[in-house]
């Protein structure tokens, strides 16, 4: 590597880093799966703990490199106040760093006490892996949690996971190649969207930069148009268990498949989008190589760290579009970061009692905002500071579920690439998912 070309790299992977930290991470799903087996023999919420120098110890793993300079504002606070404990804080930088590392912990029984689940978080539940929050913290404290971030941890009326950073989606856009391609005001249905985009591509741009890479990454936005079509935001959970009367090749499938495909026939993303990673779908969108770019709330704080000031001051953001006028604009929520208390840990009330302290008033909100992060509770929310995130957050209600938690649900993603790819019908897209779906399951 030349002198040169080090800087150019080194932001790269930088960007890399941080968008694996705060994307849904699909693509490790198959890992998960691969590695159920060591999980699942692990003895159930076993930890072992650990003190040094007379002081308990709280181990706290992620891959949240998003927060790396709030942590230890937190984490200093909570010592002064307990002096007795002590908080080891590990971010691994990416999740396929993360990943392997969490899973030999829980297979050799020693769980770090504080952890992101990653989404395996109901099955660490089930194991025994993790610790029910509705009986350590009580309903008071999970009260002020957005209801999808509370709902999505939640099984058989234990909840394993307390919600991170929440999430919407929505259509970042530069109002100057809009005006420039003749786009008045943001485009209300998928209809309005596929006249804009004849527009925008006719000036040579790009519409909508999008990230098929990995392919299961597309659920973000295909899922929700399964509620868009169904009008219905408790369908997907349904499909996500493969409820009686629920699989993923039915009727409401199939037409979102088929107004997934119609988005595409019509050139609104970019050419390849299976061969675009986020990043470079990002780098699109702030170097005016595409007038928009879909993606989650994580943005801002993206943008903030690799698009050039002059920039952060142009971009807008609206609702991803709706699938008719006057339509609720559902869009993509939950939060895709997250935390699991370990069950059997000797610290387990240290670790419990630093997690309230984190979620405190004085903690969380000014955590969430120096990190330009979207907080996860209606207490938070009412102090973002940022005016694009507190737009986002105001979607939360047209919010709908989108992580495949469910035993093979994430591997009945991966056939959406032949709808981007446009190498299969909405039809035959459907038996794949639902076939996908069964075999992982086994």
């Amino acid at each position: 590597m030349s002198s040169s070309d080090k800087p150019q790299r080194m932001l790269a992977a930088s960007a890399l880093g941080a968008e694996l930290s705060r994307r849904t991470v699909f693509k490790l799903v198959g890992a998960g799966a691969a590695a159920a087996a060591l999980a699942s023999c692990t003895p159930a919420g076993t930890s072992t703990g650990g003190s040094s120098g007379g002081k308990t110890v709280v181990r706290m793993w992620s891959w949240y490199v998003g927060q790396k300079d709030e942590f230890p504002k937190v984490i200093k606070a909570f010592e002064a106040k307990h002096p007795s404990i002590k908080i080891d804080n590990r971010i691994f930088g990416t999740p396929d760093q993360y990943l392997p590392a969490l899973q030999a912990a829980i297979s050799g029984g020693d769980v770090p006490e504080i952890f992101a689940p990653h989404t395996r978080a109901l099955t660490y539940g089930k194991q025994g892996v993790s610790a029910d929050l509705i009986k350590e913290l009580g309903s008071s404290f999970l009260k002020d949690f957005f209801p999808a971030t509370n709902q999505e941890y939640t099984l058989g009326g234990k909840q394993y996971a307390v919600g991170y950073m929440a999430q919407t989606f929505g259509l970042f856009y530069n109002p100057d190649l809009l005006a420039a391609a003749g786009v008045n005001g943001e485009p209300e249905t998928w209809d309005d969207l596929i006249a804009a985009a004849a527009k925008i591509n006719a000036t040579g741009k790009a519409t909508l930069a999008f990230s098929a890479n990995p392919t299961v990454s597309a659920g973000d936005f295909f899922l929700p148009l399964i509620t868009q079509v169904s009008d219905d935001p408790t369908y997907f959970l349904k499909l996500d268990q493969l409820e009686s009367g629920f699989s993923w090749d039915s009727d409401v499938v199939v037409k979102a498949l088929q107004l997934n495909d119609k988005i595409v026939k019509a050139k609104v993303f970019q050419p390849r989008t299976t061969g675009t990673s986020g990043v470079q779908a990002e780098q699109l969108f702030y170097t005016g190589g595409a007038a928009m770019f879909f993606s989650g709330s994580w943005t801002p704080q993206s943008l903030v760290q690799d698009a050039p000031p002059e920039f952060g001051k142009k971009y807008k953001v609206m609702k991803t579009p709706a699938i008719s006028s006057g339509a609720r604009h559902w869009t993509a929520d939950q939060a895709g970061a997250g935390w699991s208390v370990a069950a059997g840990s000797k610290a387990k009330d240290a670790a419990l009692e630093f997690l309230k302290f984190m979620y405190s008033a004085e903690q969380y909100s000014p955590m969430m905002n120096g990190s330009n992060s979207m907080p996860s509770t209606a207490s938070a929310a009412a102090m973002i500071e940022s005016p694009i995130i507190k737009l986002m957050t105001s979607w939360l209600p047209d919010g709908c579920p989108h992580i495949p938690f469910g035993a093979g649900s994430a591997a009945g993603l991966e056939p959406l690439g032949k709808i981007f790819d446009q190498t299969e019908s909405p039809e035959k897209v459907a038996k794949e998912m639902q076939a996908a779906v069964l075999n992982a399951r086994g």
